[in-house]
């Protein structure tokens, strides 16, 4: 049977083991602002693009859609 101190030692040395260990490695989070202004520009593309659409101008709605969708490639990679 270990003694009182002995006993100490194995928890000391058992916390500094835990400690050495990273449990999460470090991620990298989008930058929110950055995310929400896209996202919003990218809305407004594509209610232009939906105007465009209903006036009957196909080639510039589709031209407008194109661009949301790139946008919306931006908006994860931010």
């Amino acid at each position: 049977m270990s003694t009182h101190s002995e006993a100490l030692e194995d928890i000391k040395k058992a916390k500094e083991a835990l400690d050495s260990v990273s449990s999460t490695p470090e991620v990298e989070h989008p930058d929110p602002t950055k995310h929400r202004n896209i996202s919003l520009v990218k809305s407004a593309f594509r209610i232009a693009a939906g105007f465009t659409l209903a006036l009957g101008y196909l080639q510039g709605a589709g031209l407008l859609l194109v661009l949301a969708e790139v946008l919306g490639i931006a908006e994860e990679l931010v």
